[in-house]
């Protein structure tokens, strides 16, 4: 209606008058457009950072990039990649602890779930084989098998991604947890669907991940990246767990 009884106006106004309307109501308008599309690119830059068809990737930063090429980040007992420590909960029992470690694992292992799932959701999904091997409260071992996809990035309809495998020993006492992640390997994409499985030893050691000059060789470099991102993780979610 009020459509309709602008452009009467208009057409019965003299000229130079109708013109002023005209120019006024698309000033207007534009300045509605404009208002709406300030509105709309927060809405759009959130929905390019996320879901299926974002850009975002788990990547380390230029400035943190030493942390990973650092000698020794990956560590080695008797030529074995392990990673080892002391993970405290002060004042805690040794049957406190475990009772709070075993839910948080029956969760993080499940197989086929996101449960653990660290960072963001699409960057973590275990497989069938994870699993829960050994829970035993009275000696305070607890024995989990690691399998779950590490995702590097996703771009529209595709994703770039390994499959890891590991074991995870947890040893529990009064006040602490003894936390062992070894036997770590990948399956490392080789194209066409093809994939070879890699061992942590063959792949993300300093020997066969850093070039001659100390620098992250660009593929076995992001799986170095990966899973020091993932032991990191695994550490502050039984702290968060145990506490």
């Amino acid at each position: 209606m009020h459509a309709i009884v602008a452009f009467g106006i208009v057409a019965n106004c003299p000229k130079h008058i109708g013109q002023t309307i005209i120019l006024n109501n698309m000033t207007h308008m534009k300045k509605v457009m404009l208002a709406l599309l300030v509105a709309t690119v927060p809405m759009m830059m959130q929905a390019q950072s996320t879901g299926l068809f974002g850009r975002k990737g788990i990547k380390a930063q230029k400035a943190d990039i030493s942390a990973y090429s650092a000698k020794g980040a990956i560590p080695e007992v008797n030529g074995k990649v392990v990673f080892s420590d002391i993970i405290t909960a002060p004042g805690k029992s040794k049957d406190e602890i475990f009772s709070r470690l075993a839910q948080w694992v029956s969760l993080r292992y499940e197989p086929n779930s996101t449960m653990g799932d660290w960072r963001e959701p699409e960057f973590f999904a275990n497989i069938e084989y994870a699993k829960v091997k050994t829970a035993d409260k009275q000696s305070g071992k607890i024995e989990c098998q690691g399998a779950e996809e590490l995702i590097f990035s996703i771009k529209p309809l595709a994703k770039n991604y390994t499959q890891a495998f590991y074991l995870l020993d947890l040893q529990v006492s009064d006040g602490k947890v003894e936390f062992n992640l070894n036997t770590l390997s990948f399956n490392v994409d080789q194209g066409e669907g093809q994939f070879v499985r890699m061992t942590a030893e063959e792949w993300i050691t300093d020997k066969e991940c850093l070039n001659k000059k100390g620098e992250l060789r660009r593929i076995p470099g992001k799986f170095r990246i990966k899973t020091i991102d993932l032991v990191t993780e695994l550490k502050k979610e039984i702290a968060a767990a145990i506490n």
